[in-house]
This record gives C-alpha cells, structure tokens and sequence, in this order.
C-alpha cells in the first residue's frame, strides 16, 4: 500500500477507535501513523502534520491517565442491593434461592457485597463448595486472585472441606489459574474425586447406548426436547465452565470466535462480563439469540454444544461499571 495512504488508514482508524471510546486502540494507531510520517518525511508535503498527531497523542495520554487515576465506582445503595437480591431470588428452596441471590449481587457488579453474602453461605453445608467456587470467581473478577489463593490455602490448612470437596474445588480454581497463565500449582489432599463425564450431560439415552458399547440411538424431535427438559432439572451434574468461545453469526465479524471467560455460573446458566467498548458483540447478542456454535471449556475438557442469550444488563456502578453482564443458557452439548 502507498505510504500515504497507510498514513491516512491509521489516522482514520484511530479517529474512528477514539470516538467508540476505545483510547488504547486509537494511541496506537495514532504511534503507528507518526511513525511513518517520521520515516517518510520527505514525501509528504503537510509538515505540520507531526506535530498535530503528537498533540492527539497528548491528549488520549491525558484522558488515559485521568481513567486510570479514577476512585473505583461506589456500589449501589444497601436498599437496592437488598432488592436485587429479592428480586432475582426465584428458587422456593431457602438455601437455592439465597445463592441465587447472592450470585445476582456479583452479576450486577456489587462484589464486596456479594462476598460477604457467599462467606455467610459457605457455613451451610448443602451450599458449601458453590458457595466457595462463588468466592474464587468474585476475586478472579475484580482481579484479587491472590486473594483467592490465600483463601484456598485456609481451606487447605484446615478441616472446613472433605477431601472431596477440596478435590473438586482445586480443578475449578487450578482451572482459572491455568488459563490465565498464573504460575501457581493449588497444593491437595488425598482423596478420590468423582467428576461427572461430558457424556453424563448429553442424556440417559446416550450414557444407556455408551455403557452398553451400542451406537447413540436416533431420536425424534419431541425425544430430544424431553431429554433436554430432564438434564436441564439435573443442573447439578453440569460441569464447571470457565470460559466459552462463541461464533458470531452476523456482523462484520461474523465467522469470528470470540473467547470469554466464564464470570459466574448457575447450573446450565453462565455468566460473562463484557466491556461496553465492545459495542458490535454487545448489539449482536440481544436476547433470545440461539448461539448455534459455542465451544465450551472446562477444566477437564473441552466440547460443542448450542446456547441461547437469556440476559442482559448493563453494569451502572461499582469496578465494572460500563461492562454488560451477559447470561447465556446452555441449550444442548
């Protein structure tokens, strides 16, 4: 490409970056169009023009700062937390619907709260590794894993899980730290750990046919709908999901995978928090949009399977205010 027009492409770009809020891009595409200009000052006949891109530099350095310098967002109200926390607490069982609501909290941003919500329900014992499992993603969240490594190492030093529990809490958590290419190995106990198959969660017609070394059985519409209804009421045996990869379908990204890490998770329902200058992901995952081809991550294995969009909100305070909290339930693996 000529020179000059490569210059003119970076400058459009990062105009075009800057005003989608996205100032690290347009920086950069301002660095890469000086550069250029420094090299090929010869060519081109505007010399001024150096100087009016570096005082652009200038001024997304300044906004730059001022956004990296700001106070973290306030959380909402207590009262409003406390609604939250009603609101989207939907299961008739006490303990079911207190973490839902818990899990709500965190959803919507308001993680000092929601962790003190889960450090109250990880004393029940029906909620004790979920509620654990809660905490460990709050601190991945607002990035406090070290946080979260220290509390793993209570557990650890102490009797509070059964060796099982604590089993099944180190492959989530080394899971997270794995992916994110932390350096630490999460120490464990003895103990035999049962983790349910990939297999398990695609139906009892399929497990049947498998353990009997017989080919998956064909299945009519109205066969496979039941089966989803029955797996979809077994929300305990999902696995563990800590991060997705979705196919977008339309847009100018369409074809695109675009991997997120899993925030929080539900049974079938998974959460991703998304960055509101992500506008084109944002405007395409409305509700109720079938997500056809998603990859599914897990700390013991990988699979494709079909989701659809169920929520989405926008984050109005807190660390993460401006990001979209994503929910998206899985349809079929």
């Amino acid at each position: 490409m000529d020179v000059k027009k490569q210059i003119k492409s970076f400058l459009q770009q990062a105009e075009l970056y800057q005003s989608q809020g996205l100032l690290y891009e347009a920086k950069e595409n301002y660095l890469r169009a000086g550069q250029l200009v420094k090299k090929n000052e010869e060519l081109i006949k505007n010399k001024n023009l150096l100087g009016v891109i570096a005082k652009k530099i200038n001024v997304l350095k300044e906004k730059i700062d001022r956004i990296e310098n700001e106070p973290l967002s306030v959380e909402l109200p207590e009262k409003i937390q406390d609604i939250i926390k009603e609101k989207f607490s939907f299961s008739k069982d006490t303990d079911a619907g207190a973490l839902e609501g818990a899990i709500a909290l965190a959803k919507f941003g308001q993680f000092e709260r929601a962790l003190k919500e889960f450090n109250s329900l990880i004393e029940r014992e029906s909620l004790r590794v979920e509620a654990a499992k809660n905490i460990i993603r709050c601190h991945k969240a607002i990035d406090s894993i070290d946080e979260a490594v220290s509390r793993y190492q209570q557990w650890f030093e102490s009797d509070f899980f059964t060796p099982d529990q604590l089993g099944r809490l180190r492959v989530f958590f080394q899971g997270i730290l794995d992916s994110k290419g932390i350096d630490i190995k999460l120490p464990q106990k003895a103990g035999k750990m049962m983790i349910p198959s990939v297999e398990s969660l695609r139906g009892p017609a399929a497990a049947s046919a498998k353990a009997a070394g017989e080919p998956e059985p064909a299945m009519s519409a109205d066969a496979e709908e039941e089966i989803e209804e029955e797996a979809a009421e077994e929300e305990e045996n999902i696995i563990d999901i800590s991060s997705v990869g979705i196919a977008l379908t339309q847009g100018p990204r369409k074809g695109e995978t675009i991997e997120y890490d899993v925030s929080f998770q539900a049974g079938r329902v998974i959460n991703l928090l998304v960055s509101g200058n992500d506008t084109e992901l944002i405007e395409t995952l409305n509700i109720g949009v079938m997500l056809d081809n998603v990859q599914f991550y897990s700390p013991i294995a990988m699979f494709n399977g079909k989701a659809v969009v169920s929520s989405k909100s926008k984050i109005e305070s807190g660390p993460k205010q401006g990001f979209y909290s994503l929910d998206i339930k899985i349809i079929s693996i």
